[in-house]
Order: structure tokens, then sequence, then C-alpha cells
């Protein structure tokens, strides 16, 4: 498939965006710019051009990644009868589903050739920026600080959500390859980050960073460089109504479209980390009735990518696994006493791990496939039996399959 996502990649550069770049006068000046003319790609006073299109082609695959996490895992339940929208709910997502192994920012979900075509854009990106100089670019560590930053989170979701990961065509590898590549580029980002200064880099590096180690189950360097991370960080991808590639997607087809409902046990959290409400209506299915999250609230609500929340999390997580429990549960009820919530008590290794998963469960709810990976990496109980709302079985498809196209070659 590598050569379908390449031509994808090349040719949304080829044309102007749908931000409407043609009517501007100074490209530079657009925040997020989504593609410029092809002759121009070897120019280097637009590498910063460059580099803002490769963010916002991660921004929308992690708006779909984010989205279909949430809604295949047991964020959400499927409201609704209608394919692909329920495939989505139902597990039921297969390796012949092109709604997932070929759709675009603009359809649902599709997540393999929006992530592929996120990475293969950013690393583009730096090696264009690497045969420039810095007197041909300003700021120009910076910038490549973003594409290798930006590059190792689309590895990053890939290694944690997909059952195996084939890269510039070459055969389907383990996730863990994956994870490997983004724990590389992280580092290899964190470096030029730390040259140029870039102090936003090197938190949103170091929060991905300690998220492939941890997945990589190498604690002692997760705990550090979650430690590294500035307190109050928050980073987001930015979401906007001018396009629907630039949808907040998992707002538009729960709460807009109404396909998807919050599941019942989100409902009853009560948890100030976990605001849901009855959205007064009926869901796709009129007979079903509509939970929301009000973390998302509009089409342009950003999707948090990043932050020192998260970071506080990996950091006890691995800490519990090297045996240091008092020190993990100190720092879950360091928070939880910001939060006015109880103290949680664990005696043992087990327990504390729970409460890990518990507190990650509330903390970073409907947000960056977390609660899949979750579920992935500690083989907790998955969504089975029928759904409630289509009366139809729940399938048996945990990690994302790698697709049948991808196979194939085509």
């Amino acid at each position: 498939m590598q050569t379908t996502i390449n031509r994808s990649a090349l040719g949304a550069l080829a044309l102007v965006g749908a931000l409407g770049l043609g009517a501007c006068k100074d490209m530079l000046d657009v925040k997020f710019p989504g593609q410029i003319p092809t002759e121009q790609i070897g120019d280097p006073s637009l590498a910063p051009v460059l580099v803002r299109s490769a963010i916002a082609d991660f921004e929308c695959a992690y708006s779909n990644y984010a989205g279909g996490s949430s809604v295949h895992s047991d964020e959400y339940e499927t409201a609704n009868s209608n394919i692909p929208l329920a495939n989505w709910g139902e597990r039921s997502i297969s390796p012949d589903e092109n709604d997932y192994a070929i759709g675009t920012c603009e359809g649902n979900f599709g997540m393999n050739l929006t992530l592929h075509t996120a990475r293969f854009q950013a690393e583009d990106a730096f090696k264009k920026l690497n045969a420039w100089t810095d007197a041909q670019v300003t700021g120009r560590q910076s910038l490549m600080a973003q594409a290798k930053i930006y590059a190792g989170y689309s590895l990053l979701m890939m290694g944690e959500g997909f059952c195996a990961v084939a890269l510039d065509g070459g055969a389907a590898q383990p996730p863990a390859t994956a994870l490997t590549l983004a724990e590389t580029r992280f580092t290899e980002g964190l470096a030029l980050a730390q040259t140029a200064n870039n102090t936003d880099m090197l938190n949103l590096g170091r929060v991905g960073l300690a998220r492939a180690k941890l997945d990589l189950k190498k604690w002692a360097e997760a705990a550090t460089a979650a430690s590294q991370v500035t307190a109050g960080y928050n980073k987001n991808a930015d979401r906007g109504q001018e396009s629907t590639r630039r949808h907040n997607k998992l707002w538009r087809l729960a709460e807009q479209t109404g396909a998807y409902t919050i599941a019942p046990a989100y409902r009853a959290m009560n948890d100030p980390r976990v605001v849901v409400a009855d959205a007064g209506r009926g869901a796709f299915n009129a007979e079903v009735r509509l939970w929301v999250t009000r973390k998302y609230t509009s089409l342009v609500s950003p999707i948090r990518i990043a932050s020192a929340v998260e970071a506080n999390l990996i950091r006890a997580e691995a800490l519990i696994q090297q045996d240091q429990l008092a020190a993990g549960m100190a720092l879950l009820n360091a928070r939880r006493s910001a939060l006015s919530l109880p103290d949680l008590v664990a005696t043992t290794k087990d327990q504390a791990i729970a409460h890990v998963l518990a507190e990650r469960q509330k903390e970073l709810a409907f947000e960056g496939g977390h609660r899949l990976n979750d579920l992935l990496r500690y083989n907790l109980s998955w969504k089975v039996g029928t759904n409630q709302f289509t009366n139809r079985p729940y399938g048996t498809t945990k990690c994302w399959p790698n697709p049948t196209r991808e196979v194939n070659g085509v």
C-alpha cells in the first residue's frame, strides 16, 4: 500500500488547501496551512508551511484515531445499525474494511491511511529541512524538532493500536517495531528541541518518549522522561469548522450525528474528570437515549495530545512496575487531593496498577486512544455479548488489523 500512501501525501501537497491558502497574500501568516503547490515544495522559504502542513495532517489523523479508538473500546456504544458506522462501535472492523483502511479525514474514522500520510509528511519535511541550511531557513532546528516529534506520534499511535505495521512498502512488522521507531524519533526530536530551546516541543517530546518507553516496558526510562515534563503542560490538536477534515470527529459523529452514545459505565462514574450528560434526545436510532461528553462541546473543540497529567500517570505506573508502590501511589493521590477526591490505598502491586488504570480511564477519557492502549496492554475485559442497541453480537477485533490492501499491495 506504500504507493497509495505516498500518492495521497504528495497529491495533498499539489493542491491549494481548503483553508483558502491561495487567497492569502502571505502563506506564512496562515496558522495551519493545508497544502502548497508542488512546484514550491523545494523552496526553503516555505519550510514553516511544510512543517505546519505535516502537523495539520497529524491532527487530522489524530482526530480520527481518538474518535475511532473511543467507540471501539469501552468508552462508547454504537447507537445505530448503519454500516460502516456501527462496525466501529461493535468491534467489527476487519482487514477488508475500506472505511478503516483508506478512509480519509473527510469521512468517518479512517486511520490507517491518515496515520501513514501524517508520518510520511513529517519525515519528508524533515528530509527537506535536513538538506537546507540555517542560513536558508530561519528557526530550522526548531522546525526539524517538530517534524521528528510529530512523526514520532504517528508511529506511536500505530504501535499502540495496530496489530502490525508495514512502512515504506516493507513487510508487516510487530507493533513494537513502530514503538521503537517512535522512541528514536522522540529522542532525535528532543535533541533538536534542546538546541532550539523550544520548550513546547521539549515537553511534547518528553510525554511521547515516556509513553513509548512505557509501552516498551522500559519502566525506569519512562519514569525519568515523564518526570521532566513541566507542571501544568498541556498540548492540544487544534480543530476547526472551515472544512470536514478540521472537525472534532468524535463530537460530530457522537453528538451531532448521534451515531454513538456514552457507555453506561462512564455515565455512573460520578467523577469530576468524566463529565457526561444526557443530551435530552434520541440518538441516531431514536429509541436510544443519547449521552454525550462535555469534554467536547462543538466541532472546534480541541483534542488533547499530551499533558503533564498524562506524564504523571505514566510516572506513577512506571514506579509501581519497579515495586515503588508508595511513590507511585503518592503521585496518584496528590492529583486526587487537588480534585478534592479521597486517597486511594493499595497494599499489592496488582492493586496499585489497577488504581493507575482506573485513574487513566477517568483522566484521559475520550481522547488519544489511551483506553484502547490500556485494554491491549493489560488484556482487560472487552465489551462482549450483544450490543443492547442494535441487538447484534460484538465482533472479535481488538488491535486494528493489518489491512488486506497492505497485504496485497494495492
